[in-house]
């Protein structure tokens, strides 16, 4: 098995060349025309190049989402000398870096590369801060004025502070996402830097027992035990989306100059574990624990549990970022609403509302790796039209947690879930390609909040068109005939997400719709997909892989759902083969389609979707 004309070479061996370079994911685009066969008649070599490829270090690939807000960058001279910083690293430490820290910082970053640590602020606060050269800050969120000044003659250094905490838009959305009240709120975003709950009552205004009441509210949404813990799942939404640092205890250590028994109590103990359940996980004395954290406070300047969570979760979250691939500034600019759920075993459930209020809801269900977000038109429509459109992020997909049992009875379970804390009796469903089978395991599971439902491109069990020559045939093919390397499959691709990587994969994906290709020239529509891509798959892969696998391994379509009636909706350059066969026992169905529509039809032809919905 060949590669190309006159090349003996397998897809296995480029892979791991490929692997060298940092994107195995090029090997797999290059050579999809052999892919199948390569899985047939090297199937154990293919596997272990996958697996090979599925441990690549992350830092050389994969891509970080960093909110705007919360970053700040300066620029040094080997001297320690401010050339440059931006106007929120200047209203954190002013316009001098002459301090101790500092100086460590750039000392170790001139002779390590990088280097990350803590900086006391103007106000006292202590800030994560990381310093690196010009070629380990190549992939860091600098603005443009910072990288200009990095790129100056002689020896510099790039500062990156990273405060989510004193970002106020951040805190806002956190709560907002918790569904905290006004009060709560304003609460909550002044725990994360006050050192008592009497000094943030003080800060904001309200009595001792009114900052009580509040705090138990915004626990109580939040999911949360103890306000280190709320301080916790603030942070984690504030900080990005980002795969979690690869070693907490390492990062604790180098940026806390921690013990290495110091580091393992702290992270554990920020990951929300209290004294006596670090104590449990690593077979100490609860004493032990506590003399290693009040050992932490000491070496972090910090006296309460929360802001040791606070800085934990931020040092981390600054680790993850300058170590990988790329790092790209977020503005956070969806329409839509970002909110927060909990689930049972205190399972995260994410989902983006739309609104408006009054709307008719539908859940617009996402792709196997974009529809995160809608396209700003398509929502528009939506809701001129009378709808609600809200989008449900699936267990093992974006911030929503991996399902701890059956994927999709717990997909429906998560739905019902967000329908039950928005007080919703009823919604209307659309699931788009591998979305199907999600779509309808909630229309079987909770028939009776279902009105009505759309399907749009639906994928159906183990299907894989022959007559299709593509890269998305020839994988989806080779998911079927081995989906034991479904996966390690997975996991190489979410370890395969910076930007550049992506276009070039989503170009490939989506050559074989001409309206597809079109739409890839718009730099909003691209950006969007690329986003959607990076955000859905920066926590976990779990979510991609068990679908492909359920389609791969014969998923059986539910013969019973819920709603009044079904539309079916096809675009002929995708083919729809036996779709009435396929899609016949849908209450009162009826089938549609597009002559020119491909995957992209949300973009390419939302009028068409919006006609097909009808009025709410």
């Amino acid at each position: 098995m060949v590669l190309g004309a006159g090349l003996n070479t397998t897809l296995s061996q480029v892979m791991r060349e490929r692997l060298a370079e940092g994107q195995p994911s090029q090997a797999i685009l290059d050579g999809w025309p052999v892919l199948e066969s390569a899985a047939d008649l090297e199937p154990e070599a293919l596997a272990a190049a996958l697996a090979e490829a599925a441990r690549l270090d992350e830092r050389t690939g994969a891509a970080a989402l960093a909110p705007a807000s919360a970053v700040n960058g300066a620029v040094v001279n080997a001297a320690g000398r401010l050339l440059h910083a931006d106007p929120g690293f200047v209203a954190l430490f002013g316009r001098t870096v002459d301090s101790l820290a500092f100086r460590r910082l750039v000392r170790l970053a001139l002779r390590e590369g990088q280097a990350a640590g803590l900086a006391e602020a103007r106000d006292g606060s202590v800030i994560a801060v990381s310093a690196g050269t010009p070629a380990a800050a190549a992939g860091w969120p600098l603005s443009t004025d910072s990288r200009i000044s990095l790129d100056g003659p002689g020896g510099r250094v790039a500062l990156l502070a990273f405060a989510p905490s004193r970002a106020s838009d951040l805190a806002m959305l956190a709560a907002q996402a918790f569904g905290l009240t006004p009060l709560e709120a304003r609460l909550a975003e002044a725990l994360l830097d006050s050192p008592n709950l009497m000094s943030a009552a003080a800060r904001i205004g309200v009595g001792r027992e009114t900052a009580r009441d509040a705090l138990r509210g915004a626990m109580k949404k939040a999911g949360a035990r103890r306000s280190p813990d709320l301080v916790r799942r603030m942070m984690d939404l504030m900080c990005g989306d980002h795969p979690p640092s690869a070693d907490l205890e390492k990062t604790l250590r180098t940026a806390f100059d921690a013990t290495p028994a110091e580091a393992r109590a702290a992270a554990r103990f920020a990951d929300g574990l209290t004294a006596k359940q670090v104590a449990a996980a690593l077979g100490v004395k609860e004493a032990t624990v506590r003399g290693q954290l009040k050992a932490v406070f000491a070496k972090t300047g910090v006296n309460k549990a929360k802001d040791l969570v606070r800085l934990c979760v931020e040092a981390g979250a600054l680790a993850a970022l300058t170590q990988m691939s790329e790092a790209v500034v977020d503005g956070g600019d969806t329409a839509g609403r970002l909110r927060i759920v909990r689930a049972a075993g205190d399972r995260r459930i994410a989902f983006i509302d739309y609104g408006p209020r009054s709307g008719r809801p539908i859940f617009v269900l996402h792709g196997q790796s974009t529809g995160r977000t809608l396209p700003p038109r398509f929502a528009a429509l939506l809701q001129a039209q009378g709808w609600r459109p809200i989008v449900p992020q699936r267990p093992g997909f974006g911030l929503t947690d991996r399902a701890h049992a059956d994927h999709l009875t717990t997909c429906a379970d998560d739905m019902a879930a967000i329908l039950d804390t928005l007080k919703l009796p009823k919604v209307d469903l659309l699931g788009r390609d591998a979305a199907v089978a999600p779509t309808l395991a909630f229309a079987e599971r909770h028939p009776d909040r279902v009105r009505a439902g759309a399907l749009i491109n639906a994928h159906a069990p183990a299907a894989a068109d022959e007559g299709q020559h593509t890269l998305r045939a020839a994988v989806l093919r080779t998911f079927i005939s081995q989906p034991h390397l479904i996966e390690t499959f997975a996991e190489m691709l979410r370890r395969q997400t910076r930007t550049d990587l992506l276009v070039t994969m989503i170009r490939q994906t989506l050559e074989e719709v001409e309206n597809d290709r079109r739409a890839l020239d718009d730099p909003a529509i691209l950006r969007q997909l690329v986003r959607d891509a990076q955000a859905l798959s920066a926590r976990s892969s779990a979510g991609f892989a068990v679908e492909q696998s359920l389609y791969a391994r014969g998923w059986a379509a539910p013969t019973r759902v819920g709603g009044e009636r079904w539309k079916v909706f096809y675009g002929h350059a995708l083919g729809s083969p036996d779709r009435e066969k396929r899609w016949a026992y849908l209450p009162a169905v009826s089938f549609h389609d597009h002559a020119d529509a491909g995957l992209l039809v949300y973009f390419t032809y939302p009028e068409v979707v919006a006609e097909l919905l009808g009025p709410a």
